[in-house]
């Protein structure tokens, strides 16, 4: 049974699943950056209590990069050239993330699908919190996607490199082949 929603009247069910994937894919993104900050960190993400600790300091998306880059800076990162351009990525197109989870997305009369959300036009230090409006279309949302996956396979094939190299590490420490 399909239970009717406002959110239906406002928002067409096709730009709804694709801001669904857009946003899962961009968390799943995030997620294995994580994996690579526990990484840099000595944390083994098999390990429940290394799980804990490491989320215990649980940073929002810039802090996680600033972690990230800070370790790239440190030389615990494997791959950082790999992990460099993935970050890059994700801080050009940080704008777009926000938009897709904190913006109030409404079709207006004419058709075309707007965004609206408080943005800070200015710093950390000093805010210019103001009322933000875009037009989006649904090619720019498909663009989106199609980057944001893209970016979560090439942090995915970093993730599944760094682990097979630590594999690789342990198992010439252990005398295994």
């Amino acid at each position: 049974m399909e239970v009717k929603m406002w959110i239906d009247s406002v928002v067409p069910d096709d730009i709804l699943l694709r801001q669904g994937k857009y946003v899962q894919t961009c968390a799943h993104l995030e997620k294995m950056l994580w994996y690579i900050l526990f990484d840099a960190n000595g944390y083994d993400t098999a390990n429940d209590e290394d799980v804990h600790a490491a989320l215990s300091q649980r940073k929002v998306t810039t802090k996680l990069m600033k972690g990230l880059r800070d370790a790239i800076g440190a030389g615990k990162v494997a791959f950082p050239s790999r992990v460099t351009a993935i970050l890059n990525e994700v801080e050009r197109d940080i704008d777009n993330r926000h938009m897709a989870v904190h913006g109030a997305w409404v079709t207006r009369p004419d058709g075309t699908l707007t965004c609206e959300y408080f943005k800070n036009f200015g710093s950390n230090k000093k805010p210019e919190w103001r009322a933000y409006s875009a037009p989006i279309s649904a090619e720019q949302i498909d663009g989106a996607l199609v980057a944001a996956d893209r970016l979560l396979g090439e942090a995915i094939k970093t993730w599944t490199a760094i682990r097979n190299q630590r594999g690789a590490s342990r198992a010439t420490a252990t005398g295994s082949k």
